[in-house]
């Protein structure tokens, strides 16, 4: 009796796992297929419906107070370029809008020079304040799959500055200058007083930049952008004493008015993505009534 019962459990073992190969593994997930490879490329992946990133931007930025009096040439405003670092958080919306808002320190400079002077004179006014900007971006033109996230970029955008209030910068020069090559050398004196204005500023934006996919979690952008100053933070007087011209004043107007050339990295922290329906995509599919 105990035979018939090992060759019962026997013939179990072995005709059990050969009727269970024709059951469906529920848990694999298919196969895809080369057709299926071939829809992909064609029509798009799972396309993004919407995604939120952080940014750090590095800039070389330049702006140029505005001179009231050049004195017939004697003094001028020259340009200043400072590298400058700022984060920003960005939301997209189907790869086609964006919306940032970020922080970043911008120094404003006013920079006066003296011409024909020996040695060569002038000096600076610094105003280091925190800047606040809410930008809008709109997608020109892609140059690769929406999914790719790959394409050039506008963008406007408003800056906020807020007042800083500092106590007045006074600045006196004197030395030798020259008006001309046959002209004997006459001495001067330069007396300037900087002001700083304590209310809060704004600045307008508009830009350009190209952002390149790295990776599934990174972009790259390389970007330009003009800033307009609707509002001085400082202002400097100038009064000119020489010997042979008669005293001369000027106003330098700082107001970040200038240009900005930079780099930016965005680390995307959310992304949410939609399945393209390729019936949807022909226009090929049944209705149901």
């Amino acid at each position: 009796m105990m035979k018939h019962y090992l060759l019962y459990i026997l013939f179990g073992l072995v005709v059990l796992p050969a009727c269970g190969q024709g059951l469906t593994d529920y848990y694999r997930l298919p196969d895809q297929s080369p057709q299926n490879n071939r829809l992909v490329a064609r029509y798009g992946g799972p396309s993004i419906r919407n995604r939120w990133y952080v940014a750090l931007d590095g800039f070389m930025r330049t702006d140029r107070a505005q001179i009231d009096n050049a004195e017939n040439g004697l003094i001028t405003s020259d340009l200043v370029g400072k590298p400058g670092l700022g984060v920003t958080l960005g939301w997209v919306y189907r790869e086609r809008w964006a919306l940032e808002a970020g922080y970043a320190r911008m120094p404003i400079h006013t920079q006066v020079s003296i011409n024909n002077t020996t040695p060569p004179l002038g000096f600076r006014n610094t105003d280091s304040r925190s800047s606040f900007v809410v930008r809008g971006k709109r997608l020109l033109l892609s140059t690769s799959k929406p999914w790719l996230r790959s394409g050039f970029w506008v963008s406007g955008g408003m800056w906020v500055v807020p007042g800083k209030d500092q106590p007045d910068n006074h600045y006196n020069v004197q030395g030798y200058r020259y008006q001309g090559r046959w002209e004997a050398m006459e001495s001067f004196r330069m007396v300037t007083l900087t002001k700083t204005n304590p209310e809060m500023i704004t600045m307008a934006e508009l830009g350009a930049e190209y952002n390149v996919r790295l990776s599934n979690a990174l972009d790259l952008g390389i970007n330009v952008r003009k800033f307009w100053g609707l509002g001085n933070t400082s202002s400097t007087d100038v009064v000119y004493l020489a010997n042979r011209t008669v005293t001369q004043q000027a106003q330098f107007q700082a107001s970040g008015t200038g240009m900005s050339y930079g780099v930016t990295l965005r680390y995307n922290f959310s992304i949410k993505r939609s399945i393209t329906n390729v019936l949807d995509v022909q226009g090929k599919k049944q209705r149901i009534l």
